[in-house]
């Protein structure tokens, strides 16, 4: 009880909050745009201020759905487990993080949180879809079949839709396939774009892929597949040092998953002379990203 009123208490602050200037003159941001992610690096940083003033369990998830958009999904993550600490039954926070660890890779983590937003008066197609995702990724694929019989494409929005589409076919594919009915690259926005820059590695001109991937990166400098995709061109582009670079960027906002230590294992063979001929798995194949939560969009 005592939760749940500091709870809506975080609501009441935020309702309180309509744009107004702050001791330096600067506008605050309001509690739509706060809640709906308007300007979420502005956002982030009028939460960090209030969380340093005096943190609640409230602003941390508030801050974790910015950073969602701002693509800082281990940031995130780091949010979520601290409002969750304080408050580990709000559906509201278990639905954020079940698509957060999905996107830092703790698919176990992932799929429980989900069936517990399941259960609340928080589900959705969406979750029925996040749920399908983690079971093909985990090779669950009977209970991925039967999450996906849930969500009927007429109810997704056109944005969803692609989405749906794409965990059918890596349903029954794989990520090469997904690449080959791609007609350009996706949006920054839509996690068909790890397909495309994981595949395209090998096949887009390297100054066409350099002036892409740079460009994503640029608009989510948080977004540590970008990162990481930037690394392998570099690695690539036998840049050893400037790869490293990148990679330590990686590691100071994004946890060291298995995907990431396999990926770091191979940039060490690269730099020393002992790189394998062919890789025996594809980070998008092993990364939940392909078919990636669509939460934030």
């Amino acid at each position: 009880m005592v939760i749940r009123i500091l709870f809506l208490l975080g609501i009441l602050f935020l309702s309180a909050c309509s744009t107004s200037p702050d001791s330096k003159g600067e506008n605050i941001p309001d509690k739509t745009a706060i809640q709906g992610g308007q300007n979420p690096l502005k956002n982030v940083q009028f939460l960090s201020q209030q969380i340093e003033d005096q943190p609640s369990a409230n602003l941390y998830f508030l801050r974790a759905k910015n950073y969602l958009l701002l693509h800082a999904y281990g940031l995130a993550d780091q949010d979520l487990e601290k409002a969750l600490r304080d408050n580990p039954g709000e559906p509201a926070y278990l639905d954020l993080s079940a698509q957060v660890k999905q996107k830092v890779e703790d698919y176990a983590t992932s799929i429980d949180r989900a069936k517990l937003t399941e259960a609340s008066e928080l589900n959705s197609i969406r979750n029925s879809l996040l749920l399908a995702q983690n079971y093909f990724i985990t090779n669950q694929n009977s209970l991925g079949r039967s999450y996906l019989k849930k969500v009927e494409s007429s109810l997704l929005s056109e944005k969803e839709r692609p989405i749906l589409k794409a965990v059918k076919d890596f349903a029954v594919s794989d990520s090469a396939r997904l690449y080959s009915l791609m007609n350009g690259k996706p949006s920054d926005e839509s996690p068909l774009v790890y397909v495309y820059y994981e595949q395209g590695l090998s096949s887009i001109p390297a100054l066409k892929y350099q002036k892409e991937i740079l460009q994503s990166w640029k608009k989510y400098p948080m977004d540590p597949y970008f990162m990481r995709f930037w690394a392998r061109f570099l690695v690539k582009m036998k840049k050893y040092e400037q790869a490293a670079l990148v990679y330590k960027q990686v590691l100071k906002i994004y946890p060291k998953t298995k995907s990431l230590q396999a990926e770091l294992v191979y940039f060490d063979l690269a730099k020393q002379g002992l790189l394998p001929t062919k890789r025996k798995e594809s980070l998008s194949d092993s990364l939940v990203n392909p078919i990636d939560s669509i939460s934030q969009n």
